[in-house]
């Protein structure tokens, strides 16, 4: 009883210190204002907090093979971040990672036909470097790192989609399948920002609407997250 008495306030106090985190970059990120840490660095350091969250789970879990799915998850999520927020560098590996990620989520909410659902999307990736290739051959060059965005978005749609059909097949508790729910249509909306802000960027049309894409990203992310690392835990009356 203890255990979980403890279990509960710290995890409380995680999620706190995540929501003052998330107020700060906002903040730093709307009014282009610096503190000690960057922006980038907070945004950082709350992922780090939100794998905690999920690591504290344990006994409370839904079902270890579950809780096992969300964690890799989170932490190849962090992986990542790494690459892309703090580094600033390796895209190409940060959305392979990404992607690995949606592919383990489409798995956590339908696991079933494993062997075809990996297959099907070799094939897809497949099927997308080749005509990248006879693009770049015959009709334009185009960097690779569009492949694999489109990859990734077909990746993050079908767990999307998986996310939803176990929300109306009720394949997870109250509150779980809602938190999954709205995990997953925030990640959408975070990443439909990320792609505006990129396309606006590449045709260099820096506007209101660019910044409202940079800072929407992570107002939909980070709860995004939270609410997905909270999903792995079997929640009582």
């Amino acid at each position: 009883m203890k255990e979980k008495s403890y279990k509960r306030i710290t995890v409380k106090f995680l999620l706190l210190l995540i929501a003052l985190l998330y107020i700060s970059f906002l903040y730093l990120d709307i009014f282009n204002k610096e503190i000690f840490l960057s922006s980038r660095e907070l945004k950082f350091i709350s992922m780090i907090l939100i794998f905690i969250i999920s690591i504290f789970t344990r006994k409370d879990a839904l079902s270890y093979k579950d809780l096992h799915l969300l964690q890799i998850g989170l932490f190849i999520t962090l992986i990542a971040d790494l690459f892309l927020l703090v580094l600033d560098s390796h895209y190409i590996l940060g959305i392979i990672l990404f992607s690995i990620v949606q592919i383990l989520y489409s798995f956590r909410y339908e696991y079933r036909n494993l062997k075809l659902t990996i297959r099907n999307f070799i094939i897809i990736f497949l099927g997308l470097s080749i005509l990248h290739i006879i693009i770049n051959k015959f009709v334009v060059e185009l960097d690779f790192i569009l492949v694999i965005g489109l990859f990734y978005g077909i990746c993050l749609l079908n767990s999307v989609v998986k996310a939803v059909k176990a929300y109306k097949y009720k394949t997870y508790p109250i509150p779980n399948r809602q938190m999954i729910l709205i995990g997953m249509m925030l990640f959408l909306l975070c990443d439909i920002n990320v792609a505006l802000y990129n396309i606006l960027g590449y045709i260099g049309k820096v506007n209101v609407f660019y910044n409202i894409s940079f800072v929407s990203m992570w107002l939909f992310y980070l709860p995004s997250q939270v609410l997905l690392a909270l999903s792995g835990y079997r929640y009582n009356n």
